[in-house]
């Protein structure tokens, strides 16, 4: 044990704003209610600033119970309704945005009666969408605290190459890159999911700036399942959106065409796969599973809570993940996190670069083409293959994979970073210290 690890690192009182939190339906929102229950289960002191009206202009919420531990968290700050061009204009000077000013403005005021009534260590912002990152910056300059702003997507989606987005308007564009580039250079640290993020904000603001990857945190089902067994069932199972209801477009017909394929050529397999599609249901996709003849093997299953969702992921024998066409894959799907953390072999539909095919590399997944019948088909009778004889256990992730998606694992990430920022000259005493101690363990 070295001597900076005995110490004990003192309890943080946070900040974080995130409009989009659960019990949200919105992996964003997902994303942060589980990184702040795995910073509070750390002995970390956490405020959300979120807006219900924001967060619920779908009107769909999520029924999952892990999201009772951080309800209590939130302070909620409606979005203003009916219009005030006074008060508008006024705001948007006052806080330099064109967007949300007057939601700024208001969340800035809770911010400030929460900070007098007991002082924050840092704030910490997390988008979608950017407005958090103006909240961001007015808080910390105004309370005097280090800032970290998480970017978990494009900073917004007309920005994608190649993305059939609809477009903003000339000042809407310099609107929205004025607070890039303003964040980036006013944060004192930025943090990614992943390095093309990291590598796409740097291209499209032109600044390079200090950036840690935190990726997202991985959650497995607490209920115990009985796995499938050879001869039992082939279970295929997406979870998240696919096509026209999700935003890049994520088209299924190479998934169906290749599983059409599959059975043309192992018929003896068709009676025992499955495949379930866990989330809204797509038209297009519905036509295309009666064109196909899939009917007997795919199920749509549509919406279900979280909580449901990893269900169906723990019942998995393989799970598949859908990414758009793109170049390059910047996003880090994150029910690739949950798929992991489960320890379940992933079939990836991704892009030869990218998030996906990086992870590949430590195996536990399988990348083909998303537009590749024939791939996809190989794919899964190689899968299959292993699965028949039991031995679908050697395509599975390895348990460093797994480790790194863990709450506790990503959660320390978040708190190392903050620590550098809250006591620098601290921080580098203890690097010395723990040169020092590895220094004595080689002389012994």
């Amino acid at each position: 044990m070295t001597i900076s690890s005995t110490r004990e690192r003192r309890s943080l009182r946070v900040l974080c704003i995130s409009p989009l939190f659960a019990p949200a339906a919105d992996s964003e929102a997902f994303c942060s209610a589980k990184l702040v229950r795995a910073l509070t289960d750390t002995g970390t002191e956490v405020k959300v600033l979120s807006s219900e009206s924001i967060r619920s202009k779908d009107r769909v919420f999520d029924a999952s119970e892990m999201w009772k531990a951080t309800e209590r968290l939130i302070a909620d700050v409606p979005q203003p309704t009916g219009r005030e061009p006074l008060r508008s204009l006024s705001m948007a000077v006052r806080y330099q945005t064109a967007i949300y000013s007057r939601w700024v403005a208001d969340a800035v005021r809770e911010a400030a009666r929460l900070h007098c009534a007991r002082k924050f260590d840092l704030v910490y912002s997390r988008s979608l969408p950017m407005i958090a990152h103006v909240v961001g910056y007015w808080c910390a300059k105004i309370f005097r605290t280090p800032w970290i702003a998480n970017i978990n997507d494009p900073w917004e989606f007309n920005f994608v190459p190649g993305l059939a987005y609809q477009k903003t308007s000339a000042f809407g564009e310099a609107a929205y890159l004025f607070w890039l580039k303003r964040t980036l250079r006013s944060a004192n640290l930025v943090t990614y999911p992943c390095r093309q993020l990291h590598q796409f904000h740097e291209k499209l603001a032109g600044m390079p700036h200090r950036a840690e990857i935190i990726p997202h945190i991985g959650t497995r089902s607490s209920t115990k399942m009985i796995q499938p067994l050879a001869g039992k069932t082939f279970n295929l199972v997406h979870a998240g959106k696919l096509g026209t209801s999700e935003i890049t477009g994520r088209s299924t017909t190479a998934l169906l065409s290749g599983l059409r394929q599959f059975f043309n050529l192992h018929p003896e397999a068709q009676p025992v796969t499955k495949l379930a599609l866990v989330g809204q249901k797509d038209d297009q996709t519905e036509l295309l599973i009666q064109k196909l003849g899939l009917r007997a093997n795919v199920e749509s299953v549509g919406r279900v809570s979280y909580e449901e969702s990893l269900k169906h992921i723990a019942s998995a024998s393989v799970c598949i993940l859908v990414e758009a066409d793109f170049e390059e894959g910047m996003f880090f799907p994150s029910k690739l996190a949950d798929y992991l953390a489960a320890g379940k072999p992933v079939l990836a539909l991704s892009p030869k670069k990218g998030v996906a095919a990086d992870l590949a590399l430590q195996g536990g997944i399988t990348r083909v083409d998303s537009k590749s019948a024939n791939e996809i088909c190989s794919a899964v009778e190689n899968l299959y293959r292993d699965f028949a004889q039991n031995s679908l256990s050697t395509q599975a992730p390895c348990t460093n994979l797994i480790s790194q998606f863990e709450p506790s694992v990503v959660a320390g990430k978040f708190l190392t970073a903050a620590e550098s920022l809250l006591h620098p000259v601290q921080q580098t005493a203890m690097q010395y210290d723990e040169l020092i101690a590895n220094s004595i363990q080689v002389v012994q």
